[in-house]
């Protein structure tokens, strides 16, 4: 089962964002969150779907998620995907009740190794959303949720529940903040104090928080994500001709 999924799923690339997706319902489609391919909304920046073993497929937009609802994007590959590859299916009336064991895959972090994870749908977030108790980190943001026992497609990660989000946020601005300020001292001469540069040590401290900013970003997890229910990412598909 695992190696299935694995041979379903994809690293998505578009400009400077990266993420998951898989191969849905047809061999040549692929899914993947909105999100991930934003720089091609932004500036047509080229979309690629990776596979493990690296081979690079160029990418193009069929259909997506309205603004902001369900975020998901489906794809179509510009030339042959390789023979290897295994296509997932929508599981019919999409179940995902409390204590469903699920396996989702994708590449976490953004890092080139593809991994596969057990877990266990928690309980509802919406009517579109359930919560999933696993190891979900960035990167694998649109990679496939499946029915352990069954393998077909019950959702597709979405988000890493990140407990201090808020006030991380509130600490990258006054960072951010600080930076500007030193640059300004920085641009004007130096100022020193006791034979301290105070611009130079300013700015370093600025520097500092923002790498504690970025590991936190990087490493903070909580053990939840957030999965969207696939029927969403069907009804689209229908309404563009591809049908399992």
């Amino acid at each position: 089962m695992h190696q299935l999924i694995a041979d379903a799923t994809f690293r998505i690339e578009c400009g400077n964002s990266s993420g998951s997706g898989f191969s849905f319902i047809e061999t040549s489609v692929v899914v993947t969150n909105n999100r991930v391919i934003a720089p091609f909304h932004s500036d047509r920046q080229p979309i690629e779907a990776i596979t493990e073993d690296g081979q690079r497929v160029g990418m193009e937009l069929l259909g997506h998620s309205p603004e902001n609802q369900f975020d998901f994007a489906i794809l179509r590959a510009s030339s042959a995907l390789p023979d290897s590859r295994h296509v997932l299916k929508p599981k019919p009336q999409n179940l995902t009740a409390r204590g469903t064991k699920v396996v989702f895959s994708g590449f976490p972090h953004g890092i080139h190794d593809l991994l596969t994870h057990e877990a266990i749908i928690s309980g509802p977030v919406a009517a579109h959303a359930f919560y999933v108790d696993g190891s979900v980190n960035g990167g694998n943001s649109g990679g496939p949720v499946v029915d352990a026992n069954t393998g077909e497609v019950v959702g597709i990660i979405t988000q890493r529940r990140f407990l201090g989000g808020t006030e991380l946020n509130g600490l990258r601005q006054q960072v951010q903040q600080l930076l500007r300020h030193c640059q300004g001292i920085a641009n004007r001469g130096s100022v020193q104090i006791m034979g301290i540069d105070f611009g130079s040590f300013a700015q370093m401290m600025g520097q500092g928080f923002s790498v504690m900013d970025q590991l936190l970003q990087t490493n903070a997890n909580s053990g939840i994500g957030i999965g969207f229910r696939i029927e969403h990412v069907e009804q689209e598909c229908t309404r563009l001709g591809i049908e399992s």
